[in-house]
């Protein structure tokens, strides 16, 4: 016997609720164990040395090592690619000052003339985050956000903790970023699958962006998608900035929180 379509949609989104819930409770036992010190990889080009710059900020339950598919295709010569690392616990502002504070660091330190930023599911709000009220502004010159809600996900409602709590739809948080890729002045792509059922198509997309949608790829195997990451890597390379600007000098964080990736 057939089983009714609505059983189906349940059972479907039963399965998805599980999913999420499997990454929540995977990543705090993540925080609760202890961590060390981990020596990363040489980039392909030191930041000293870097004429562009892409920074990658990974999603909610993710690590630096999400974007290892990703980081192997956008490394060349004269390209530093980078991976900044946060903890969820802090709220979506918060989060975005602190990445546009490495930001800032990066490009001071390295001179680069092209800073493009890649950020998947949450990082891609934070990305957003970063570029408010002008920050960065003559700095970075691309911003591609691969599944990110940047209207909301109806997930945020299970786990409203921390940086979740600003994804719930209609936040004050994702309303204040709402008008951020027009008024960041830069190339803006976002990326989204009508099979992502975390991140649908629509609540990936604000207004002043271009969008590719694609089918048959997950939230997280996005990033492991070839066709994707082949996207990203043409969106990525490198753009003259539009003016000069610069840069004030200001201490350098004490822990950094970015992770040099091959």
């Amino acid at each position: 016997m057939d089983m009714p379509s609505t059983v189906r949609r349940h059972l479907r989104e039963v399965v998805s609720a599980l999913r999420v819930l499997a990454t929540v409770l995977g990543t705090l036992l993540l925080a609760a164990l202890p961590t060390g010190r981990v020596r990363a990889p040489e980039p392909t080009t030191p930041v000293a040395d870097a004429r562009s710059l892409v920074v990658l900020v990974h999603g909610f339950g993710a690590g630096p090592d999400c974007w290892d598919a990703v980081a192997a295709a956008l490394g060349g010569p004269g390209v530093a690619v980078v991976t900044h690392r946060y903890t969820w616990t802090a709220g979506v502002d918060t989060l975005g000052a602190a990445l546009a504070d490495e930001v800032e660091d990066l490009a001071r330190r390295s001179g680069a003339r092209s800073v493009t930023l890649v950020g998947h599911s949450l990082g891609g709000v934070i990305v957003a985050a970063g570029l408010a009220g002008g920050r960065l502004g003559g700095i970075v010159t691309r911003v591609v956000t691969v599944a990110a809600p940047l209207r909301g996900t109806r997930w945020a409602r299970l786990f409203p903790v921390g940086a979740v709590r600003d994804l719930r739809a209609g936040s004050p948080v994702l309303r204040a970023l709402a008008d951020v890729p027009a008024t960041a002045g830069v190339p803006w792509t976002t990326v989204a699958s009508r099979a992502d059922v975390v991140v649908t198509p629509a609540a990936a997309t604000l207004e002043d962006t271009d969008t590719v949608v694609l089918d048959g790829i997950g939230h997280c195997a996005l990033l492991r998608d070839a066709d994707v990451i082949a996207r990203v890597a043409g969106l990525t390379r490198p753009v003259r900035r539009t003016r000069a600007t610069v840069i004030p000098a200001r201490p350098v964080p004490a822990r950094p929180a970015l992770t040099l990736v091959a």
